[in-house]
């Protein structure tokens, strides 16, 4: 891995407009809530998306293909 490559998501530069199926992809959507404390600026893994949750801001919609990996991390559980 380049030097490059290691740079956190939330400086990233912003991602190309999405393609219309990607477009399509992205309208499925979870809502959210995060559990943590502090407030967490955290990518998703499919489109790159950069979500921010804080306890105040705890619940918001993410794009269901970046939700798993969302959940994983222990921070998050999705809404029914």
């Amino acid at each position: 891995m380049n030097e490059q490559n290691d740079v956190p998501a939330a400086y990233r530069p912003a991602p190309a407009p999405l393609t219309e199926s990607q477009a399509k992809k992205s309208a499925a959507v979870s809502r959210l809530v995060y559990r943590g404390k502090g407030t967490v600026i955290i990518a998703g893994t499919c489109f790159r998306r950069v979500y921010v949750f804080s306890p105040t801001e705890c619940e918001q919609l993410v794009d269901a293909e970046d939700v798993r990996a969302l959940v994983s991390t222990g921070l998050f559980w999705i809404r029914r």
